[in-house]
Protein backbone atom coordinates (compact mmCIF):
# COMPACT_ATOMS: atom_id res chain seq x y z
CA UNK A 1 0.00 0.00 0.00
CA UNK A 2 1.33 3.17 -0.79
CA UNK A 3 2.87 5.68 1.97
CA UNK A 4 1.97 9.41 2.21
CA UNK A 5 3.50 12.40 4.02
CA UNK A 6 0.98 14.47 5.18
CA UNK A 7 1.77 18.19 5.77
CA UNK A 8 -1.10 20.62 7.41
CA UNK A 9 -0.69 24.31 6.98
CA UNK A 10 0.11 26.33 9.85
CA UNK A 11 -2.48 29.25 8.89
CA UNK A 12 -5.30 27.83 7.26
CA UNK A 13 -6.87 30.02 4.57
CA UNK A 14 -9.53 27.36 3.45
CA UNK A 15 -8.89 28.36 -0.32
CA UNK A 16 -6.74 26.88 -2.45
CA UNK A 17 -3.18 28.49 -3.08
CA UNK A 18 -3.11 31.11 -5.64
CA UNK A 19 -7.03 31.94 -5.38
CA UNK A 20 -8.64 35.19 -3.30
CA UNK A 21 -5.29 36.81 -2.84
CA UNK A 22 -3.15 33.73 -1.31
CA UNK A 23 0.16 32.68 -3.14
CA UNK A 24 0.46 30.10 -4.99
CA UNK A 25 2.38 27.13 -3.05
CA UNK A 26 5.54 26.23 -4.15
CA UNK A 27 7.90 23.35 -2.91
CA UNK A 28 10.15 25.65 -1.62
CA UNK A 29 7.23 27.94 0.02
CA UNK A 30 6.09 24.25 1.86
CA UNK A 31 8.70 24.95 5.09
CA UNK A 32 7.28 28.33 5.95
CA UNK A 33 3.85 27.54 5.43
CA UNK A 34 2.98 24.06 6.46
CA UNK A 35 4.10 21.48 8.93
CA UNK A 36 4.69 18.04 8.50
CA UNK A 37 2.14 16.05 10.48
CA UNK A 38 2.00 12.53 10.08
CA UNK A 39 2.76 9.27 7.95
CA UNK A 40 0.21 7.38 6.66
CA UNK A 41 -0.73 4.03 4.27
CA UNK A 42 -2.96 4.74 1.83
CA UNK A 43 -4.84 3.35 -1.86
CA UNK A 44 -4.26 7.04 -3.29
CA UNK A 45 -4.53 10.49 -2.31
CA UNK A 46 -8.68 10.27 -2.24
CA UNK A 47 -8.37 7.41 0.39
CA UNK A 48 -5.48 9.60 2.37
CA UNK A 49 -7.96 12.57 2.49
CA UNK A 50 -10.77 10.44 3.89
CA UNK A 51 -7.92 8.65 5.91
CA UNK A 52 -7.64 11.76 8.06
CA UNK A 53 -10.29 13.22 8.65
CA UNK A 54 -10.85 14.15 11.93
CA UNK A 55 -13.72 11.50 12.83
CA UNK A 56 -11.37 9.24 11.15
CA UNK A 57 -8.02 9.36 12.78
CA UNK A 58 -9.22 11.12 16.00
CA UNK A 59 -12.48 10.53 16.76
CA UNK A 60 -12.39 11.27 20.22
CA UNK A 61 -9.55 14.06 20.27
CA UNK A 62 -6.71 11.52 20.75
CA UNK A 63 -4.86 13.91 18.44
CA UNK A 64 -5.61 16.62 20.10
CA UNK A 65 -2.46 16.61 22.17
CA UNK A 66 0.08 16.67 18.51
CA UNK A 67 -2.58 18.97 16.64
CA UNK A 68 -1.60 21.81 19.62
CA UNK A 69 2.05 20.57 20.13
CA UNK A 70 2.57 21.51 16.31
CA UNK A 71 0.62 25.14 16.75
CA UNK A 72 -1.93 23.42 14.33
CA UNK A 73 -5.60 24.40 14.81
CA UNK A 74 -7.40 21.57 13.02
CA UNK A 75 -7.78 18.02 12.81
CA UNK A 76 -9.08 17.23 9.33
CA UNK A 77 -7.78 17.18 6.61
CA UNK A 78 -8.43 20.75 4.17
CA UNK A 79 -8.70 22.44 1.44
CA UNK A 80 -4.68 23.58 1.34
CA UNK A 81 -3.34 20.95 3.08
CA UNK A 82 -0.69 18.77 0.98
CA UNK A 83 0.13 15.16 0.40
CA UNK A 84 3.66 14.02 -0.47
CA UNK A 85 3.75 10.90 -2.27
CA UNK A 86 6.10 7.94 -2.66
CA UNK A 87 7.34 9.69 -5.79
CA UNK A 88 8.44 12.43 -3.98
CA UNK A 89 5.34 14.68 -5.57
CA UNK A 90 3.69 17.18 -3.61
CA UNK A 91 -0.47 17.32 -4.22
CA UNK A 92 -2.28 20.04 -2.85
CA UNK A 93 -5.51 19.74 -1.53
CA UNK A 94 -8.31 21.70 -3.77
CA UNK A 95 -11.99 21.69 -2.91
CA UNK A 96 -13.11 18.58 -0.60
CA UNK A 97 -16.92 18.40 -2.93
CA UNK A 98 -14.48 17.16 -5.51
CA UNK A 99 -11.44 15.36 -3.90
CA UNK A 100 -13.30 12.07 -3.67
CA UNK A 101 -14.30 12.04 -7.54
CA UNK A 102 -11.62 10.54 -9.60
CA UNK A 103 -8.53 11.94 -9.01
CA UNK A 104 -10.20 15.78 -9.11
CA UNK A 105 -9.59 17.60 -6.15
CA UNK A 106 -6.02 17.84 -6.05
CA UNK A 107 -2.97 20.42 -7.81
CA UNK A 108 0.43 19.26 -7.72
CA UNK A 109 2.66 21.87 -6.45
CA UNK A 110 5.78 23.11 -8.40
CA UNK A 111 9.03 24.30 -7.73
CA UNK A 112 12.53 23.62 -6.37
CA UNK A 113 12.84 20.46 -4.82
CA UNK A 114 13.58 21.54 -1.43
CA UNK A 115 12.84 17.50 -0.10
CA UNK A 116 16.20 17.32 1.91
CA UNK A 117 15.42 20.85 3.13
CA UNK A 118 11.32 19.80 4.51
CA UNK A 119 12.21 16.72 5.91
CA UNK A 120 15.04 18.13 8.31
CA UNK A 121 13.00 20.63 9.05
CA UNK A 122 9.50 18.25 9.66
CA UNK A 123 12.82 15.74 11.87
CA UNK A 124 13.93 19.46 14.06
CA UNK A 125 9.96 19.90 14.58
CA UNK A 126 9.31 16.21 15.51
CA UNK A 127 12.72 16.24 18.04
CA UNK A 128 11.45 19.61 19.67
CA UNK A 129 7.99 17.84 19.91
CA UNK A 130 9.28 14.96 21.51
CA UNK A 131 11.38 16.91 24.42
Amino acid sequence: MPVYQVYYARRPTYFASGQLGTPLLTVSRLQETHVHLTTIQAEGRSDAWLKMQGENWSPHGEARPLIEMLDLTHTSMSVGDVLRDEDGVYWECLDTSTTLSAGLGWRRVEGDTAEATLEEAADVLHEKAAR
